[in-house]
């Protein structure tokens, strides 16, 4: 083979992995999405770490449930002060009842976080687990506390988003 033969094997090569390693493609993002209770709120999700573009499937569970951890944080922090804050002592204890169920769910993603790093996908159910513990705060809070509904909410999206995710991934791998 000539210096040409070798020349157009290596690009081959190279061009192979670049393609490889070109990132979750917008195909996965859909059908991981799809299930999902809003499709546009997860696709945006996970587009909005620049990682994913350029990630694999052990990846972007890591991303994922990295979003997730970030925004429960957000939402413990949020509760907190709402609590602290609260004038209304009616409210005080429904509030600090989601400040104790933020502390568990940060909890439970980390479970999560650990098996992803593990890559023992099929052993996560701790986002679905999380998921219900949003659903439990925001069932407890008075409808008239807006901003901790809209919390609430995006934590439940946050939450399915990384648990279809993760089932996306044990079913592939």
């Amino acid at each position: 083979m000539g210096l040409e033969g070798i020349a157009l094997v290596s690009l081959g090569v190279v061009v192979l992995m670049i393609s490889c390693s070109a990132g979750v493609k917008q195909e996965t993002l859909t059908s991981i999405c799809f299930p999902t209770q809003n499709q546009e709120f997860c696709e945006n999700l996970l587009m909005s770490d620049k990682r994913t573009s350029s990630a694999d499937l052990p990846l972007l569970s890591i991303i994922s449930i990295q979003l997730t951890d970030k925004q429960a944080k957000k939402n413990h922090h949020t509760f907190q002060q709402l609590h602290d804050n609260a004038t209304d002592v009616s409210i005080k204890g429904p509030l600090n009842k989601c400040v104790g169920i933020y502390k568990e769910m940060i909890g439970k993603i980390r479970e999560a976080y650990q098996l992803s790093m593990s890559k023992r996908y099929k052993d996560i159910s701790q986002l679905a687990q999380a998921t219900k513990l949003a659903y439990k705060c925001e069932n407890g809070i008075p409808l008239s506390y807006n901003l901790s509904m809209a919390s609430s909410e995006t934590m439940i999206l946050t939450c399915q988003t990384s648990d279809y995710v993760n089932l996306y991934i044990a079913r592939q791998l």
